[in-house]
């Protein structure tokens, strides 16, 4: 099993409360199906986005190339107001082993900077995810992983798509 877990594509600043992506976040988009074509990421089974367009924009191309419907999961939200970072890191726990119990198959996860970032702090890795190098994500960001028999999420890569 592969899940790779991505920061959704640059956003555009309106204050609808859910924005769609910028003219560079629709090319960071058509850029993920780019890297799925020449074999510079896996061709994903499953594509989970959360209830944000811009998770479903980012997602959409791959999406309409393969035919291959966005699964909406609410656990993909960023943090919620009413949500103490206990309750949160729990939710992101609960959204990985729902994932990694799927056993076979490639995950693409879109989601946003507070749930990438707090990710890295409880998945069960065999690298050091708190350290510096994965604190900050860029939009349209990715890490790999390939989950092995025991729960470890083995790294795999962690990187931009770069225009």
């Amino acid at each position: 099993m592969k899940i790779y877990l991505f920061r959704h594509a640059q956003k555009a600043m309106d204050f609808s409360g859910d924005p769609d992506l910028t003219a560079e976040g629709h090319a960071q988009a058509s850029k993920v199906l780019d890297k799925v074509l020449k074999n510079e990421l896996p061709q994903p089974t499953e594509l989970w986005v959360s209830l944000k367009k811009r998770t479903h924009s980012t997602f959409r191309p791959v999406s309409q190339h393969f035919g291959l419907p966005m699964q909406i999961n609410e656990a993909l939200l960023e943090q919620q107001g009413d949500e103490n970072l206990s309750d949160f890191r729990s939710r992101i726990e609960k959204l990985f082993e729902g994932a990694a119990a799927r056993k076979e198959g490639v995950i693409f996860l879109c989601s946003h900077y507070d749930l990438v970032v707090e990710a890295m702090s409880v998945l069960p890795s065999d690298k050091d995810l708190t350290d510096s190098e994965f604190s900050h994500w860029s939009p349209c960001q990715y890490i790999g992983f390939e989950v092995n028999s025991d729960g470890i999420y083995e790294f795999l890569e962690f990187k931009k798509v770069q225009l």
